[in-house]
C-alpha cells in the first residue's frame, strides 16, 4: 500500500499508513511579534540563532524539511556571507512562502537575500541522489550522512520522548514518530557520527517539578526556584532545560562527520 502524505496526524489516522506530514512548525517570529508566544516558541529561535552562528563563510548549509524557511532571516543578519542555502521540503506550498516572506516581514522575491538559494522539493529519504556530498553545514535531518563531505557538521534536533508507552506515542501531531535522546545518540554513534555537544532544548514545566529534586542538588534547586520566580515560564524553561537533556521534552546534539571518512553507512 502506497502511504499517504498528510498535514498532519488526527485521531482518525493511522500513523503507520503515513509516509510524512506537511505541518509546519509554528512562525516563531510572527508569534513574538504579535505578544502571544508560548515555550516552543522560545525554544525554536534560540535553536535557530544558535545553528546561524555556528556557520562559516562560504558555507553551503542544508536545511531539511525547510518549510517556510525559518532560518532564513536569522541567516540574512548573522551569517549573511555564506555560499548557499539549500532548502529541502517535500511540499512545494511549504516552499513557496519563502518567496513572500521572511520571518514577518513581506518581500518580492529570493534576491532579498545576498546569498545562492536552491530550493529541492523532494521526500528528504531519497535526497541523496539529489544533493550533492559538499555540505558544509547540515540543520535537523534524518539518513542525510552520505550528503556531507569529511568533518562537516550537523546540528540536529527533535523530541525527546523519553516516557513513551508505545512507538507511536508522540508529543506532536506532525510527528509520526519521536525518538527519546538514547536512541538517537545510539543511531548517531552507529551511523559514525562524533558527538560534540548534547543539549537540553525545552522542558514541560508541571513534569520538571515533579523530578526537579531528584535530578538537582540543593544549590541547583535553590537556584531553580528563584528563577522561576522572575522568568517567565517559556524562558525559564527553554533555559534550565539546557542542563538536563535527559528529561528534556526536546534535545539537540551537535555532531561531526569523521574527516579521516569519505563516507558513513
Amino acid at each position: 500500500m502506497t502511504k499517504k502524505i498528510v498535514y498532519k496526524i488526527t485521531d482518525d489516522i493511522n500513523p503507520k499508513d503515513v509516509l510524512c506530514t506537511t505541518y509546519q512548525m509554528r512562525n516563531f517570529y510572527a508569534q513574538m511579534a504579535d505578544g502571544f508566544f508560548s515555550g516552543l516558541d522560545v525554544m525554536n529561535y534560540i535553536q535557530h540563532y544558535k545553528a546561524v552562528i555556528m556557520m562559516k563563510k562560504d558555507w553551503r548549509v542544508l536545511d531539511v524539511c525547510c518549510g517556510r524557511g525559518l532560518l532564513l532571516p536569522l541567516i540574512r543578519y548573522y551569517a549573511r556571507d555564506i555560499k548557499e542555502y539549500i532548502g529541502v521540503d517535500i511540499s512545494e506550498n511549504n516552499i513557496k512562502e519563502q518567496t513572500r516572506r521572511s520571518g514577518v516581514k513581506k518581500i518580492n522575491d529570493l534576491s532579498y537575500y545576498p546569498f545562492k538559494i536552491t530550493h529541492i522539493i523532494q521526500n528528504v529519504a531519497e535526497m541523496a541522489d539529489h544533493v550533492d556530498g559538499l555540505i558544509d553545514f547540515v540543520v535537523y535531518t534524518s539518513a542525510i550522512e552520505q550528503l556531507m563531505k569529511p568533518g562537516a557538521q550537523m546540528f540536529i534536533s527533535c523530541p525527546n520522548t523519553y516516557n513513551k508507552k508505545d512507538p507511536y506515542d508522540t508529543q506532536y501531531a506532525a510527528h509520526l514518530y519521536e525518538w527519546d535522546k538514547k536512541e538517537l545518540e545510539k543511531e548517531l554513534i552507529k551511523t559514525g557520527f562524533e558527538i560534540k555537544d548534547c543539549f537540553g532544548l525545552y522542558a514541560k514545566k508541571r513534569e520538571f517539578d515533579k523530578i526537579a529534586t531528584q535530578i538537582m542538588s540543593d544549590i541547583e534547586y535553590k537556584n531553580y526556584q528563584r528563577l522561576s520566580k522572575y522568568l517567565p515560564t517559556p524562558f525559564l524553561m527553554s533555559f534550565i532545560s539546557i542542563l538536563f537533556p535527559e528529561i528534556a521534552s526536546e534535545v539537540l546534539f551537535i555532531v561531526k562527520k569523521p574527516s579521516n571518512q569519505k563516507e558513513i553507512f
